[in-house]
């Protein structure tokens, strides 16, 4: 679930740089984009629910980042060249904004993880050991938040596009920004800044209340129920020399 959502949040400029390319490339025989079709939103979430998944099966966390920047990049260059050949409106000046965010995103790209490489540990050096039951306890808890959040935006996502209409919708669209802007950030910073996360994971137990309260679901005061439990265990966890103060 962690590498999950980590290539949510990495396959985004990639996802995007695909929607480019659907709107300058829509099939004839499906309603025009103008329109709104609800066929373009479901292609554009399937498509990057797909690349998310197989990013974070075939990728590492450094070429998590990496690779789906370039692939943004060359989506972007293709656009861009699509709508030169197609002679779309202010193509040229297109081309070239497009073209600079694809370098961008390539220069990104090139600046992240260390510079150099890694020794390699030899096969026979490497020491194998069993862990424990209560180690595989303590990995299971610290992989808690990022399960958390992936229940809460599947939630969300269920009642802002398949089951709820009116005000419940409305909530389960802001469920959905309160799962990847708090709750996110809350399970990524819980490793080693654990009173910001404790302090992210209160504001989501607030917000998610308030959701409760406007709404009456039954979704809400659970979710509220499970940030401030994770707040508590934020808040409980031993502080790293790091993070103390002088």
């Amino acid at each position: 679930m962690q590498g999950f959502l980590l290539a949510l949040h990495a396959t985004t400029p990639a996802a995007l740089s695909a929607a480019v390319l659907l709107h300058l490339c829509a099939p004839a025989w499906l309603p025009p984009l103008a329109q709104r079709p609800a066929w373009a939103v479901w292609a554009l979430i399937s498509a990057w629910l797909l690349m998310s998944a197989l990013a974070a099966l075939a990728l590492r966390p450094l070429a998590l980042w990496r690779v789906p920047l370039r692939c943004a990049a060359a989506f972007l260059a293709l656009a861009g060249a699509l709508g030169l050949v197609r002679g779309a409106a202010l193509a040229p000046a297109m081309l070239v904004s497009l073209a600079t965010l694809g370098l961008l995103c390539l220069g990104i790209a090139a600046c992240i993880g260390p510079r150099g490489q890694a020794r390699r540990v030899p096969a026979s050096r490497r020491k194998t050991a069993r862990r424990s039951w209560h180690q595989r306890c303590a990995q299971a808890v610290a992989h808690g938040p990022f399960w958390l959040t992936g229940l809460l935006a599947l939630e969300s996502l269920r009642l802002a596009h398949l089951v709820s209409t009116g005000p419940a919708r409305a909530s389960g669209m802001l469920g959905l920004l309160l799962a990847f802007f708090i709750a996110l950030p809350a399970a990524t910073l819980r490793a080693w800044a654990a009173r910001s996360a404790g302090v992210l994971w209160s504001l989501a137990a607030l917000a998610y209340g308030g959701l409760a309260l406007k709404t009456g679901l039954l979704q809400w005061p659970v979710a509220a129920a499970l940030c401030a439990i994770a707040a508590c265990h934020a808040a409980a966890a031993p502080v790293h020399p790091r993070q103390a103060g002088p």
